[in-house]
């Protein structure tokens, strides 16, 4: 596990095996926290093609619901009809998994509901946007499906950066110009790396991989490229801690007054050459203190708090443990239980 840098707001100048898919019974998050609809899907020039079916990647519906899952073989080191985890090494590649803007070209996607700029998300960021970036594998290794403590991150990753815009009502916009960027750091993890209790239905070469991650928990945005250089697979995958990676977005980097939310998102391949891929954009649960996202934060909550204890600059915090690190300092202390005794509502009040 890796610790979090402290809590200072990072600078703003730094599907399954088919389509996106659904949420499924269970899931703790639903159909309405991911983009809904495709306003308009403008090609850019440079698209390509799915080099196993050879359809191109122009289908824009790919970037409604949750990010991929599963995705299939390469066809070079797996067969091509195994399923396969999405992982950081090993992202979605299939044209029924991404759409590819292209260099000129521009994607905008929207919400059923107001994405707010919510006090509570976790690192303060709102929304997520998911590609299909990925870190790179030390030496000359390739992902096989295989142990997950045996691949270890080589220096850097590979990305294509689009830019991002926001907007309330599709025609007034505001653009992250300077990062972050769609198609960047982090690459989606499609499951949990769970030894212990690895899903079935993958087949009996699964050893590791157990349910899907959630895509409405962002990641540390003080983490990059070279934070898990040397580190292994399941490293990584375990310092996700149940998130599905993605790129967060923080509605007050843009530091516009009084935009407390939005409802559109637009994805631009800069003019200057790039074909960023898109796999989802995520409106992020505010998870501080509502440890079972049932909507309140009550004695329940309370309990789970208490057990993620550290004490000061003793962390990592545990594994699901990021509802109890209220001031985002990677441990849980004093500061935090006081913080989370100030979100405490009571049962069935949000």
């Amino acid at each position: 596990m890796f610790r979090s840098a402290c809590c200072t707001r990072w600078a703003a100048a730094v599907a399954l095996l088919f389509a996106a898919a659904p949420a499924v019974a269970g899931d703790p998050y639903d159909d309405s926290d991911f983009a809904t609809e495709v306003v308009e899907y403008i090609e850019g020039t440079g698209v390509g093609s799915d080099w196993l079916s050879g359809d191109p990647f122009t289908d824009a519906t790919t970037a409604v619901g949750r990010p991929t899952v599963d995705t299939t073989g390469d066809g070079w080191y797996i067969p091509p009809g195994d399923p396969v985890p999405v992982v950081p090494v090993y992202p979605a590649f299939r044209s029924f998994e991404l759409v590819t803007v292209g260099t000129g070209g521009h994607l905008i996607l929207g919400f059923d509901h107001p994405v707010l700029d919510h006090p509570r998300n976790p690192y303060g960021l709102d929304l997520v946007v998911f590609g299909n970036s990925f870190q790179v594998i030390g030496g000359e290794g390739a992902w096989t499906n295989g142990d997950p403590e045996d691949t270890v991150m080589g220096g850097g990753g590979f990305a294509e950066p689009g830019t991002v815009s926001v907007s309330q009502d599709g025609l007034i916009w505001y653009t992250f110009q300077e990062g972050p960027f769609a198609d960047d750091f982090g690459p989606t993890l499609g499951r949990v790396y769970d030894p212990e209790a690895p899903d079935e239905s993958l087949g009996e070469w699964n050893q590791w991989w157990g349910q899907p991650t959630d895509p409405t928990i962002p990641l540390d945005p003080w983490w990059d490229w070279s934070t898990f250089v040397g580190h292994t697979v399941a490293d990584m995958a375990e310092a996700y801690d149940g998130s599905a990676g993605g790129t967060g977005f923080d509605l007050a980097w843009l530091d516009v007054p009084d935009l407390e939310w939005i409802r559109y998102v637009r994805i631009e391949s800069p003019a200057s050459g790039g074909t960023t891929e898109v796999d989802a954009v995520s409106d992020v649960f505010p998870l501080l203190g509502d440890f079972d996202r049932d909507g309140d934060v009550d004695l329940a909550d309370f309990g789970r708090c208490q057990e993620c204890w550290t004490g000061s600059d003793t962390g990592p915090r545990p594994a699901g443990c990021l509802p109890a690190d209220a001031d985002g300092d990677g441990d849980v202390d004093h500061a935090d239980h006081a913080l989370f005794i100030s979100y405490l509502t009571g049962p069935t009040l949000p």
